[in-house]
């Protein structure tokens, strides 16, 4: 159990925050977004502290808490920024290291079994194999898309040979609600509202090249 005078100091910082950054957001719909991301956090972390919270083979609890210290590892081996991780966690999966969707895509980072092999995954349910998975695509998605957030996120949910195909966000409903809802998750746990730069391309620069592995596997790449 924490300590209720912590919990208080942590609530208050929360809604501290969501005051602070409310006169800032333009619209109605990032003030949702926001509070929802706020919620979510606060929910995670009364889980913790009612003691129903299991433990992984590491010890760590089955929550945002004990999540956090995989992110922060992790991430910035890849050059990513933590709060990003955490974005997709929280859209991908609210923290269910068991989570699985329709589409078959498993764990907290929600990645597809194909997607797993690629990046050396064997266990997509332990949460310390999916989280380095799932940052080891992040970091090729940004050198890709040389850092264009936009088309990371976009690439995350639909593959980069739709991003590649469309030159941008491709029209699916899915994808685009996806892009806005991990950018504001990001932008809230970052402190930050303003957008991420977009990077203008010429069209048809990126291509993917299929690659056959001694393996059998496939590979996409954009490298010679």
């Amino acid at each position: 159990m924490s300590d209720p005078g912590t919990d208080q100091r942590e609530h208050q910082l929360g809604y501290s925050i969501f005051l602070r950054l409310l006169p800032r957001l333009k619209h109605l719909r990032d003030a949702i977004s926001l509070l929802v991301v706020l919620l979510v956090l606060l929910s995670t972390s009364l889980r913790a502290d009612d003691g129903t919270s299991s433990l992984d083979s590491n010890g760590l609890r089955d929550t945002r808490a004990g999540y956090l210290s995989l992110i922060e590892e992790w991430a910035p081996k890849y050059d990513l920024n933590v709060h990003l991780v955490e974005a997709i966690i929280m859209v991908e999966s609210n923290y269910d290291r068991y989570a699985v969707s329709s589409k078959g895509a498993q764990g907290l980072m929600q990645l597809h079994p194909d997607t797993a092999r690629r990046f050396g995954v064997t266990d997509s349910f332990d949460p310390e194999d999916n989280i380095q998975g799932g940052v080891r695509y992040l970091n090729f998605l940004m050198d890709y898309f040389q850092g264009n957030l936009e088309y990371v996120l976009a690439a995350y949910n639909a593959g980069e040979r739709a991003v590649v195909r469309y030159q941008g966000v491709p029209p699916y409903s899915e994808t685009q609600k996806y892009v806005r809802k991990v950018t504001s998750a990001f932008h809230a746990l970052n402190s930050t509202p303003e957008p991420a730069p977009v990077v203008q391309w010429p069209r048809n620069k990126f291509r993917l090249k299929r690659v056959i592995l001694p393996n059998g596997s496939i590979l996409y790449t954009n490298t010679e």
